[in-house]
């Protein structure tokens, strides 16, 4: 069965591995090629069995060790046209790379199923993936967005697992450290989701049958793994946990365990 390792899920960075010990994708490489190659090893998933990288977005906690690893492991690198014209004039991945395009028609990628949606994030172009795996299970990644729009829940009712982005809590943003500009992005259309917003699409999902959740990408500063998952159960009341649902918070530092789905 296939299996989601969320190897890294915070602002400081983030990547993903979706598939077995023979054959997966990594999504995001936004920590070290050191540090990505060093979780998969723990895991006991060798270098080879990845087949291709797909990119979210340009923002740094999600592409600082694509250069590096792009080189290493030397598989193509996937993403929306947009992110790959950022990617290339920005120089971001190695020179020899082969870059291609996925989109909202699903994509065959070493037999696994791609389908690429967009995302309202503030960067220039950001993009979530629904990945179907070989025995046939579809999960998707979808973090840094603003909201959950009707073409995003589209995507994620069709899968069994979702790692879904619950990165802050509204009290403490409001009361925390950061500047007000960077406050009013991160609450915005076009920032991050929070607990209470993420909470109601995933009772949402769990209504129309989605199965298996991961709380991804809670911030450091403005959350915390205890209070963003308080808020998810409690938006899940009227159902059985274990039995109507599985749930589980991604650790941000590469620690976390794997989700079978």
């Amino acid at each position: 069965m296939a299996r989601m390792y969320p190897l890294f899920s915070s602002s400081s960075g983030n990547c993903t591995y979706i598939g077995d010990e023979k054959s997966g994708l990594l999504v995001d490489a936004g920590v070290s090629c050191k540090r990505i190659c060093a979780a998969l090893d723990e895991r006991g998933i060798p270098e080879s069995a990845v087949g291709g990288i797909l990119i979210t977005h340009i923002h740094s906690d999600h592409i600082s060790g694509l250069k590096v690893l792009s080189k290493r492991l030397k598989v193509p690198v996937y993403s929306i046209i947009g992110n790959l014209r950022l990617l290339e004039d920005g120089e971001k991945v190695w020179e020899g790379c082969a870059m291609h395009e996925v989109s909202h028609m699903q994509t065959d990628i070493c037999g696994f199923g791609v389908t690429a949606f967009e995302t309202p994030h503030d960067t220039p172009v950001s993009c979530g993936f629904r990945i179907t795996a070989p025995s046939g299970e579809s999960c998707a990644v979808c973090t840094d967005l603003g909201e959950v729009t009707d073409s995003i829940h589209e995507q994620l009712r069709q899968c069994r697992l979702v790692l879904l982005e619950s990165n802050y809590d509204e009290d403490m943003l409001k009361n925390g450290p950061y500047p007000w500009d960077l406050k009013k992005r991160i609450a915005s259309g076009h920032g991050h989701l929070s607990n209470k917003a993420c909470a109601a699409e995933v009772a949402r999902l769990v209504k129309e049958g989605v199965y298996s959740f991961v709380l991804g990408h809670i911030s450091q500063h403005n959350n915390t793994p205890r209070l963003a998952e308080s808020c998810t159960l409690q938006s899940l009341s009227d159902y059985e946990r274990g039995e109507d649902y599985l749930l589980t918070t991604a650790r941000p530092d590469g620690t976390g365990r794997a989700v079978i789905f």
